[in-house]
């Protein structure tokens, strides 16, 4: 990987430290990753994130040598069993609720099973959407003044609160054949009982969300075009760092990474950014699909009539979400 193509993913260092840590004997925090269906890879600057319904249970810097620095936030620590923490002198003295050091997949384990508890209902059924489909290529992913700090190779001044302030985030990339092309496509999903697919007054608050996302999108395509090459020769490695572990215990059932992936990887595609964002509405039931659902459906069409939405009740069930939509 060229320097200009790591200003926009993983370096070729940091990528076979990965793969030596997926190759130790006796186990690694990495290797315990690699072995799980239920997470997903996030390709940053320098850095890599692993998601759990939203959650970034880790986050992986390159140290700058090429050497992985894992780190996590303490909410994810929570052991899960029951622990008291006694008060003594107006001073809570815990006694094993929170995890100091990495025990292998137990830990992972409980880490996980704190992000579940701490996910809301939108990133819970977005979930098993992202993890059934070969073709998502990234997941929250920032725009705004963070993405362009991120793709100017900066970082962003101020405290965190004001980063926050200045970040939008959609929430899946995925890549789609248009012609002869490949173009990465963004989607952002809504809970049926979202308040931003439901006008007060004035405009939808969700179209006005998209529009905003797709003039930051057409300001960055160039960026967004190189940082997603070079996650897609990421996703590359990594299906073979996994596949290689899973090997060694035995495991198997893992999808090989879509073959537009590895097109783009190979670097025998054109891609391309699509940047008009689709919309998934889900968590409705069938009584809500006839009336309210239908209802929201007839205003998105009239507030901008080439949105794309795909609506699904039951998102663990639903197989069409990153699909093309039907031609009218």
């Amino acid at each position: 990987m060229t320097e200009s193509d790591s200003s926009h993913g993983v370096s070729d260092a940091f990528l076979d430290h990965l793969d030596q840590l997926a190759r130790q004997d006796g186990g690694s925090w990495w290797r315990d990753v690699l072995l799980r269906d239920d997470v997903f890879l996030a390709v940053r600057r320098n850095s890599l994130n692993v998601y759990y319904r939203g959650g970034s249970i880790f986050r992986i810097d390159d140290r700058g040598d090429g050497t992985a620095s894992p780190k996590t936030h303490v909410k994810y620590l929570v052991r899960q069993q029951q622990a008291l923490a006694e008060l003594v002198d107006g001073e809570f003295r815990p006694n094993g609720i929170g995890w100091t050091h990495y025990a292998g997949p137990e830990t992972l384990r409980d880490m996980i099973r704190a992000a579940s508890d701490l996910a809301g209902a939108e990133k819970t059924g977005l979930h098993p959407l992202i993890m059934g489909s070969p073709a998502v290529v990234d997941v929250e992913i920032a725009l705004g003044r963070a993405q362009e700090s991120e793709i100017n190779g900066s970082t962003t001044d101020g405290p965190a609160s004001s980063a926050k302030r200045n970040l939008d985030r959609l929430d899946v990339a995925t890549l789609e054949r248009q012609g002869t092309d490949i173009a990465v496509v963004f989607h952002e999903a809504k809970h049926f009982t979202n308040t931003a697919l439901r006008a007060r007054s004035g405009s939808l608050a969700v179209v006005d969300q998209l529009r905003r996302y797709r003039l930051t999108l057409l300001h960055h395509v160039p960026a967004l075009i190189a940082r997603y090459q070079a996650a897609c020769r990421a996703i590359v490695r990594f299906d073979a760092m996994r596949r290689h572990v899973r090997l060694d215990v035995g495991a198997g059932g893992l999808l090989p990474p879509d073959p537009m992936v590895q097109e783009v990887a190979a670097g025998n595609a054109v891609l391309t950014i699509d940047p008009n964002p689709r919309l998934i509405v889900f968590g409705f039931d069938a009584d809500q699909k006839k009336g309210q659902l239908q209802t929201i459906l007839n205003a998105l069409k009239t507030a901008d009539p080439n949105l794309a939405v795909y609506a699904a009740g039951d998102p663990s069930s639903a197989g069409g979400a990153f699909r093309p939509p039907a031609k009218q």
